[in-house]
């Protein structure tokens, strides 16, 4: 059963798409409800579910933050490139869905996609925002196109229309929603810094010349504003699914949408099962915005024993395991949550089994304040402790040879599913985004603390479900049928 902050937010925009003009809220060409919308479930968030322990930076603070990246950016030449150049497939990624393998940063769902693309013979540009290197691949600073992107907001201006504003103001109040983020002027700098960074991205776009443009987490960073360029030029946006949906994603159920769909929304979404691409189907109307079930990216070779580079992986994790334990538990860190849970955890994990091996695994976006946070489950040391091999593995290696996941409210416990691996949740919100999991018995909520080590003690041993590998080549192939299909219904509209 969803949470009352989760079923209340799927339920309030729901209604307000149904009641009111917010598909006619534009800026120019942008539409501005899909990013509006965005940024009214972070108003709920904040209100119901805010970490006390994470402070927003000051105005100041966030500017001299985004000053820093692009200078920083500059000085480095460990595979960051400065420049866009010519490109079949561009891929920008959220800097979030990443891993660091064999010391390099690479995109969990991009590069499997990417390295099919090249083995076909294109040639991509990857994208992705942040400090991170080396990277696996060369790759384009974004932090630069945001800092040229507010030297051109001044010349992107374009008047806000927002038909039955105050209605939906005066709605969501009635329900006792605080909306600071839908206040006038909140949408005219999200206007500009949208239309701007679409400006900046559209020469990238230029330069490059690319036939399909893929990104994760649309509704993060430069993801609507790539929309919004792509569609300016014909060109297919694509966005790779990042985490579990099950219809309940707050960012992939739509209503409303003109004749034209949003343009500021993909104009296809990669899912990784065809239950999901139902789910958006349900909604999109076949043209502007469509669904293709392609398959995780990142799982396939992983659900295949006999694969080569597989059973090298299975071997480094038994070179890490060094040797067999009763039970191998993954307890998948986040940047969230009070530290007390973490410490509660701690606790379990130095009193529970000695013959149960814990791998601690560091959110791949964690910095040193997160740190922080788990400080007594990152302290934890003993042979049946593995915290460094947790986080240089990939996550699919480990969910291999794991008994049952732990987290706060991860999306891993998804991408164990096809694995056959249990998760238990510390957080009852988990039921909002993940309730999917938990009504086909994939996942369950461990409220109290105490019940931890007992309800880990009676799962079964995890049992691997028949999963078909997912043909990344023929999704791909698909993909580009449907850019094809995209540019013909661009020219004519």
């Amino acid at each position: 059963m969803a949470t009352p902050f989760h079923a209340q937010y799927l339920a309030l925009v729901a209604e307000i798409e149904a009641r009111f003009a917010v598909s006619r809220w534009t800026s120019g060409d942008a539409h501005l409800w899909p990013p509006a919308r965005m940024d009214l479930y972070l108003d709920l968030y904040r209100q119901h579910v805010a970490d006390p322990e994470a402070g927003r930076p000051s105005r100041v603070a966030r500017g001299l933050r985004t000053l820093a990246h692009p200078l920083a950016t500059l000085g480095r030449r460990d595979n960051v490139i400065l420049r866009p150049h010519r490109a079949d497939i561009l891929f920008l990624g959220d800097g979030v869905s990443v891993e660091r393998i064999d010391g390099a940063w690479e995109d969990r769902y991009g590069e499997p996609l990417m390295a099919v693309l090249e083995d076909d013979g294109a040639r991509c540009l990857h994208l992705q925002p942040g400090r991170r290197t080396p990277w696996r691949r060369p790759t384009l600073a974004v932090d630069l196109i945001t800092s040229a992107a507010q030297a051109l907001a001044p010349l992107v201006r374009a008047p806000l229309d927002l038909p039955a504003h105050a209605e939906v103001v005066d709605f969501l109040a009635r329900q006792g929603v605080p909306a600071p983020s839908l206040r006038p002027e909140r949408l005219a700098r999200r206007a500009v810094g949208l239309r701007a960074r679409a400006q900046a991205l559209g020469l990238v776009l230029d330069i490059a010349q690319p036939r399909l443009a893929f990104t994760t987490t649309w509704y993060a960073g430069l993801g609507s504003a790539l929309a919004l360029a792509c569609r300016r030029r014909g060109i297919l946006s694509v966005d790779v699914q990042h985490c579990p949906q099950g219809g309940r994603h707050k960012a992939c159920g739509w209503a409303g949408a003109g004749a034209q769909g949003y343009t500021t929304l993909p104009a296809l979404f990669w899912t990784w099962d065809p239950a999901d691409a139902a789910h958006i189907s349900a909604w999109a109307d076949g043209h502007w915005h469509q669904a293709l079930a392609g398959g995780h990216p990142r799982l396939g070779p992983f659900l295949d024993d006999a694969n080569p580079r597989t059973r090298a992986w299975d071997e480094r994790f038994r070179q890490a395991a060094g040797g067999d334990a009763q039970r191998d538990i993954l307890v998948a860190l986040q940047t969230t949550g009070p530290s007390a849970t973490w410490d509660a955890v701690a606790d379990r994990i130095a009193a529970g089994p000695p013959d149960w091996r814990w791998w601690i695994r560091r959110h791949p976006a964690a910095g040193p304040g997160h740190d922080r946070r788990h400080a007594r489950l990152l302290a934890l040391r003993g042979p049946n402790i593995r915290i460094n091999p947790a986080s240089a593995l990939p996550l699919p290696a480990l969910l291999r040879h794991m008994d049952a996941v732990v987290s706060l409210a991860s999306g891993v416990a998804a991408e164990a599913v096809p694995f056959g691996v249990p998760a238990l949740f510390l957080s009852a919100d988990a039921t909002g985004p993940f309730g999917h999991l938990a009504e086909a018995g994939h996942a369950r909520v461990v409220a109290d603390m105490e019940a931890l080590i007992p309800t880990l003690a009676a799962l079964p041993k995890a049992s691997r479900r028949a999963t078909q590998i997912p043909n990344l080549a023929a999704g791909l192939r698909r993909v580009e049928a449907i850019a094809a299909s995209y540019r013909a219904l661009w020219a004519d509209a």
